[in-house]
C-alpha cells in the first residue's frame, strides 16, 4: 500500500459566476501524516464562511439575496513510494449547520429549506418559501385553496427547471429560489427529486411535503417580521403580532471642571454653566416582541433564530438589522405549558446616535 507523505490544498472561494473562480487561492495548506491512518483531512468550512457576505434588503427575486460562495479546492497528495496524486472538487459554501447528534458531514435538505410544516402570517400577506432548485430539489410548488364546500383544487402552481450537478456559469446563489405568492392558500405541496426526503416516493421518482399556512387576524397590535438566517442557510420569515415594548440604553461619559471665573475687583461663576460636563453619549435601542400562540414545532424555529447571526426587522419599510439580545430561552410544550408563545428581546444592530458619518 502506498503510504502518504504530505498533503497540500489550494481553497478558492468566490461569489458570483462560477467561472469567475480567482486566479489564485485564498488559501494554501500543507500538512504531513500524522499517524499511521495514512489519510490527511482538511476542515474548510470555517474558511469557506468567511466568504459569505450575506445581502437582504426585503427582496425576494432572483440575484437580490446573497446568501451563498463558491468554493473550489484542489488537494495534492505526496506519496514515499509513488507518483504524486491530485484530487479536486467544488461546492456551494453556505451559513447552515447541522447538530451534534446529526453525525459528522450531515447532508442539509435539497427541497423545502426549513424545519417547520406550519407558517403563521398576517391575513392578505404574501408568502416567501425558501427551497434547492440543483440536483436533488424542487420542481413544484402548488398552492392550494378551499371553496365554500371546503373542497381544495389548486390555484397556483410555480415550476422550476433543476440545475445542473456541473456547474457553467451559474451563480451559487441561483440553486436557492424564494417562491412568492399572494394566494391565501390552505395547504402548499413541495415537489421535489429528493430522495432522502421522507415522503420520497419510488413508484412516482418524487417526494411531496406539505406546509399549511395559518393566517392570522390581530386588529389590537402590529405585526413585525423577523428575517433571518436558518440552520440552512437561507432567510427564513417569522412574524410577531402581539405586544411590543421598546427600551433604549445610554452610556455616557463626564469630568468635572472649574468654572470660576475671576477678574481684578471679583471672583464668580455663572450657574447656568454646569460644572460637570457630559460627552461622548452612545445609546442602543432594543425592542421585544412576542408571537402569539404557535404550534410545538416553533421550538425548532425559535431555536434557530436565537442561534442566527444574520437577522433583520422589517419597519417604517425598511430592513434593519438586529440581533436577538436574549441568551437562552426555555422550550416550551402543550403539556406543560398548555399554550406555546415566546418573548424575543433583540436589539438593533447599531448605534442610535448615527456613529457612520
Amino acid at each position: 500500500m502506498a503510504v502518504l507523505s504530505t498533503s497540500k490544498l489550494d481553497l478558492y472561494c468566490w461569489t458570483g459566476s462560477y467561472t469567475d473562480i480567482p486566479s489564485a487561492p485564498q488559501y494554501s495548506i500543507s500538512k504531513t501524516n500524522p499517524d499511521s491512518n495514512n489519510t490527511i483531512r482538511f476542515e474548510i468550512s470555517e474558511l469557506v464562511q468567511d466568504y459569505i457576505n450575506v445581502v437582504f434588503n426585503n427582496n425576494y427575486t432572483t440575484g437580490n439575496i446573497k446568501t451563498t460562495c463558491w468554493f473550489y479546492y484542489i488537494k495534492r497528495n505526496t506519496y514515499t513510494d509513488r507518483d504524486p496524486q491530485e484530487i479536486n472538487g467544488y461546492g456551494i459554501g453556505t451559513k447552515g449547520y447541522t447538530y451534534f447528534e446529526d453525525g459528522i458531514n450531515s447532508a442539509l435538505s435539497t427541497s423545502k429549506l426549513f424545519t417547520n410544516t406550519y407558517i403563521y402570517l398576517p391575513e392578505n400577506q404574501s408568502i416567501n418559501i425558501p427551497i434547492y432548485i440543483g440536483p436533488g430539489g424542487v420542481k413544484f410548488v402548488r398552492f392550494f385553496t378551499k371553496n365554500s364546500a371546503g373542497n381544495e383544487s389548486i390555484a397556483e402552481t410555480k415550476s422550476f427547471t433543476l440545475l445542473l450537478n456541473i456547474p457553467t456559469s451559474e451563480d451559487s446563489n441561483d440553486y436557492i429560489q424564494y417562491v412568492t405568492s399572494n394566494v391565501q392558500a390552505s395547504k402548499i405541496e413541495i415537489e421535489s427529486v429528493n430522495t432522502s426526503a421522507s415522503t420520497y416516493s419510488v413508484a412516482t421518482s418524487s417526494a411531496i411535503e406539505t406546509v399549511y399556512p395559518i393566517y392570522t387576524c390581530e386588529p389590537k397590535y402590529t405585526n413585525y417580521k423577523i428575517s433571518f438566517i436558518n440552520k440552512f442557510g437561507v432567510i427564513q420569515d417569522l412574524y410577531f403580532n402581539k405586544k411590543r415594548t421598546d427600551d433604549l440604553s445610554v452610556k455616557r461619559d463626564s469630568f468635572d471642571t472649574n468654572i470660576i471665573a475671576s477678574s481684578t475687583s471679583a471672583v464668580s461663576y455663572n450657574t447656568y454653566n454646569p460644572s460637570s460636563i457630559v460627552q461622548d453619549v452612545t445609546s442602543k435601542k432594543s425592542l421585544t416582541l412576542s408571537t402569539g400562540f404557535v404550534k410545538e414545532e416553533y421550538n425548532e424555529v425559535i431555536r434557530e433564530l436565537f442561534q442566527s447571526e444574520d437577522v433583520w426587522i422589517r419597519e417604517n419599510n425598511k430592513t434593519l438589522p438586529v440581533k436577538v439580545k436574549d441568551s437562552d430561552f426555555t422550550y416550551k410544550t402543550h403539556l406543560n405549558d398548555k399554550l406555546v408563545n415566546y418573548t424575543v428581546q433583540f436589539q438593533y444592530a447599531f448605534d442610535s446616535i448615527n456613529a457612520i458619518r
